[in-house]
Formats: C-alpha cells, structure tokens, sequence
C-alpha cells in the first residue's frame, strides 16, 4: 500500500466514522465546503489541515525546547 493510498484510506474510514459523531460530521462538511471554495479536492484539504497542523506543533515544541 502507498502513502497515498493509506492516507485516503485512513480519510475513508474518518468519513465512515463520521456517521456515529455528529460533532466530527460537522467538520467534514466545513472542511469539503473549504475545499470546494479553494477549488482542491476533499483529499488534498484534508492533507493540507494535517499538514498545517503537523507544522504548528512541530513549531510550538521547538521553541518550548528553546
């Protein structure tokens, strides 16, 4: 399996998932509508939320270190 291929997967599965929490359901639906006014697929705004994420955290315990 590539990268790829799991990250959708594992984007699949959250959607799945999503019909047992209304609160988790809500967010998909902002984050499609987000990715429909950007003109990008759900996938790659879901890589790009993930992404930012990774970022800021990676930032805040650098300069926690520091």
């Amino acid at each position: 399996m590539t990268g790829q291929t799991f990250f959708i997967k594992m984007v699949d599965d959250l959607v799945d998932f999503a019909d047992h929490d209304p609160e988790l359901k809500d967010g998909l639906r902002w984050v499609d509508a987000e990715a429909q006014k950007k003109g990008l697929s759900f996938y790659d705004m879901v890589y790009q939320i993930l992404y930012k994420h990774d970022l800021a955290t990676k930032a805040k315990e650098w300069i926690d270190n520091k």
